[in-house]
């Protein structure tokens, strides 16, 4: 039996565990948050190493590729070699995927976005969704801003709680922070700054195709623990074939409700299509997003552990 659970599997299927658990029940301070500094030091190194619009985007490129690997690298190594020397290694595992797993940072502030909807506070709405979502909230309307809190605890949901699950399952606690690195690098060098457009692309084209296996498979969970059919459809009328239109549109699907649409960043607005249901965004919309997630995550987490577990059987 000792032998068994010493596995590394079932390390693995430990430290999943105890990092999910941690989530659903404790938000570590955002203040003292280990990713809190790393986005300051993103964002520095950005405003440090960006090249000035005299430059070709050849050079902005370049720079922004160069600017991540000097800032992750480093880092990366430095904890792959402490997890790798230590007596203890689990320990260490352990510590890292509590630290990426921070989703629950995004499930506070929707609360919070939830709660002033219902009491009618539309300032003080527009400032919580203003800590989830890189557009300008400032002119969100009512139904602007439940869309744009549904829309970010929707695709958080997939990009970080599926995405930092999924690669600790494919590569280990080390592929899933070099994963949460890239995946907060590309938030903070957003690509619709304009200053950022050739600088953030390196990042932005990586992450971009790291994302779909984790996506896909949170999508089809929850497909599957909200309303099969009328997902599906609501992929099927979608007018955009673009992935982030295809994640709304099935979310859109699953709670009825319409997606996308205009958004500013920037000063700038772009027109995005509408996807999904047939209804506006009300209230109890915003309710029903909240309890899928919450259903969605309790799925994808019994079929991470699943798999781990299979993986325990293969000699």
């Amino acid at each position: 039996m000792s032998d068994l659970i010493s596995g590394i599997h079932y390390q693995s299927l430990l430290i999943l565990w105890l990092a999910i658990a941690i989530d659903a029940v404790w938000q570590w301070p955002e203040r003292t948050h280990p990713l809190t500094f790393m986005r300051y030091l993103v964002r520095q190194m950005g405003h440090k190493v960006l090249p000035s619009s005299d430059f070709g985007p050849t050079q902005h490129y370049i720079s922004g590729a160069l600017a991540a690997l000097v800032l992750l690298t480093p880092l990366i190594v430095c904890l792959a070699i402490l997890v790798y020397m230590a007596q203890y290694p689990i320990f260490f595992e352990a510590v890292i995927m509590v630290v990426l797993l921070d989703f629950g940072y995004q499930r506070q502030q929707y609360k919070k976005v939830l709660a002033n909807v219902g009491r009618n506070k539309k300032s003080l709405a527009r400032e919580m969704v203003a800590t989830i979502t890189a557009r300008e909230c400032d002119r969100l309307t009512d139904i602007g801003i439940a869309k744009a809190a549904i829309e970010s605890l929707w695709l958080k949901f997939l990009y970080l709680y599926c995405g930092v699950i999924f690669y600790f399952v494919v590569a280990g606690p080390i592929g899933a922070l070099i994963y949460r690195l890239l995946l907060l690098t590309s938030w903070q060098w957003h690509y619709r700054d304009n200053a950022m457009k050739y600088f953030a692309l390196p990042v932005r084209k990586l992450v971009a195709i790291l994302v779909l296996p984790p996506a896909l498979c949170g999508a089809l969970t929850t497909l599957l623990v909200s309303n099969p059919i009328r997902c599906v459809n609501a992929i099927k009328n979608a007018t955009a074939r673009d992935k982030t239109s295809l994640l709304l549109a099935l979310f859109g699907g699953a709670l009825n409700v319409k997606l996308g649409g205009p958004a500013i960043y920037a000063n700038k607005k772009y027109r995005y299509p509408r996807v999904g249901g047939n209804q506006d965004v009300r209230y109890s919309h915003m309710l029903l997003a909240r309890n899928t997630v919450v259903y969605a995550m309790i799925a994808f987490g019994a079929l991470a552990s699943l798999s781990l577990i299979i993986l325990v059987k293969i000699p």
